[in-house]
């Protein structure tokens, strides 16, 4: 399961070079980013919509360009116990003794 605020780690790095047409940085891998937002966009190529995220560290904030997304498949999470889990699945949160 995703979710914004997630941090992720880049598996796949490698890009056509039709890329550079609509950013000037991408993931590498290695690295660790942060889901600042995700939605299903179409692939470029075949226009299958797919899940993609925008990435906190490479969003364009003081430019005319616009933010790229990239496909979740050149990811991974990287946390395996995101922060909310350990309150979500907690003993107490089904007691019936409330």
């Amino acid at each position: 399961m995703w979710y914004a605020g997630q941090r992720v780690i880049c598996t796949n790095d490698h890009f056509s070079g039709a890329i550079w047409d609509w950013t000037s940085t991408v993931p590498r891998e290695g690295e660790v980013y942060t889901i600042a937002n995700f939605e299903h966009l179409p692939q470029w190529n075949t226009r299958t919509p797919i899940l993609s995220f925008l990435l906190r560290e490479l969003r364009v904030d003081d430019s005319d360009i616009a933010s790229a997304y990239f496909s979740s498949w050149r990811f991974e999470p990287a946390e395996n116990n995101p922060p909310w889990a350990a309150n979500a699945l907690h003993p107490d949160r089904f007691s019936s003794s409330k």
